[in-house]
């Protein structure tokens, strides 16, 4: 309310104001739950598949440098991946250690053991050890390239590919398509 005054006398008057009604802030906050409810479970696949993600990514890494760490001391080291307490671990030894020794005694691995969120929870299918030789070759599996398939809560599957000659390469769908 404004004050006016007109010769010796005092008039009220309403003088428009600008805002939001309470009725108007209610509907928008309902509009904004709603749209909250309805990404939610987008939001949370989206999340889980970031998770998958981000870990084949950082297996992929991982088997590059124990490549490149056989190479370096000309020895063969192994990757092994086993699920440890429902999530995928992987350990990283060298000729003559095995996984559990590697598991108890962390000076004895090539690398530090990689234990992946808790999203990604097996190993599908494809070898649990990747070998390399002291040339960074792949040991065994022949002349066919080597597929690790892991997978999320959800179900989703992503691949990292091993071929002979010791390089990887990961995709984001599963099989991997040829190249």
């Amino acid at each position: 309310m404004c004050t006016q005054w007109t010769k010796n006398r005092t008039v009220l008057q309403r003088t428009k104001q600008d805002g939001f009604t309470l009725v108007e802030m209610m509907a928008v906050v309902g509009i904004m739950a709603i749209a909250a409810m309805l990404m939610a479970p987008n939001f949370v696949a989206m999340k889980q598949r970031y998770q998958l993600k981000q870990a084949l990514i950082e297996l992929q890494t991982n088997l590059n440098l124990t490549r490149m760490v056989a190479m370096s001391r000309n020895t063969t080291v192994t990757m092994t991946l086993a699920v440890v307490t429902g999530r995928v671990t992987a350990t990283f030894t060298p000729q003559g250690t095995t996984s559990a020794n590697c598991l108890a005694t962390n000076s004895l691995c090539v690398l530090p053991t990689f234990i992946m969120h808790r999203d990604v929870t097996g190993l599908v299918t494809g070898p649990t050890a990747i070998t390399f030789s002291s040339l960074g070759l792949l040991v065994g599996g022949g002349a066919v390239n080597q597929v690790i398939t892991l997978s999320n809560v959800r179900g989703d599957r992503m691949d990292i590919q091993i071929t002979p000659a010791g390089k990887s390469r990961w995709c984001s769908t599963s099989p991997c398509p040829a190249t």
